[in-house]
């Protein structure tokens, strides 16, 4: 009956450890599948690997330093919230060059000094896609009258800003990331983008 009784133990022990292994082993594939390496920049949506991501708990963090299975920060409904990356894109030598977007307040700039007007800059591919007031539009379909989302760090508002100029081939960069999320979108320098 004692041998039995540790042949028993043994026995369970094994399948546990073999049942660990195996997990293990289908986590590591996961993660392996979520980062995808692009050979090809058929979709041509990526941002430089410094462009700032918002994390969940308000920290930025270069998007070249973001891992599967964090939480970043996005907005729905005027409010900020969290959601978490799925998939990391890497975009090795693309050949595409990035757009800039340049944004001023909708609020005009009565409020401001003359001498110092605050702007934003964003920067992605010209077929990368933003939260506009008008739905999710492509960077070279934007116009001066469209209006992208930005997330106040300082007072958690979600306030909107207007494009006021957009350049073209402002420069290229040797290596370029993009990131999925639950949501569908995520804050890149506070303004958000989507997927």
């Amino acid at each position: 009956m004692h041998k039995f009784a540790i042949t028993s133990v043994l026995a369970l022990l094994s399948f546990n450890l073999i049942a660990q292994t195996d997990i293990t082993a289908t986590d590591n594939v996961k993660s392996e599948l979520t980062i995808k390496v692009s050979r090809k920049t058929k979709k041509h949506r990526y941002f430089s690997d410094n462009a700032p991501v918002t994390m969940a708990d308000g920290s930025v963090k270069s998007i070249a330093d973001i891992k599967v299975g964090e939480h970043v920060k996005t907005c729905k409904g005027g409010k900020s919230m969290a959601t978490q990356v799925k998939q990391i894109d890497v975009y090795n030598k693309p050949d595409f060059s990035l757009t800039a977007i340049y944004l001023r307040p909708v609020d005009g700039i009565a409020n401001y000094d003359p001498k110092m007007i605050p702007a934003l800059l964003l920067e992605a591919t010209p077929n990368h896609r933003v939260q506009t007031n008008r739905g999710k539009k492509r960077l070279k379909k934007l116009s001066k009258n469209d209006i992208l989302y930005h997330y106040e760090p300082a007072t958690g508002i979600v306030s909107s800003w207007k494009v006021g100029a957009v350049k073209e081939n402002a420069r290229f960069v040797s290596k370029a990331y993009n990131l999925e999320t639950e949501d569908g979108t995520y804050l890149v320098d506070n303004v958000m983008v989507a997927q």
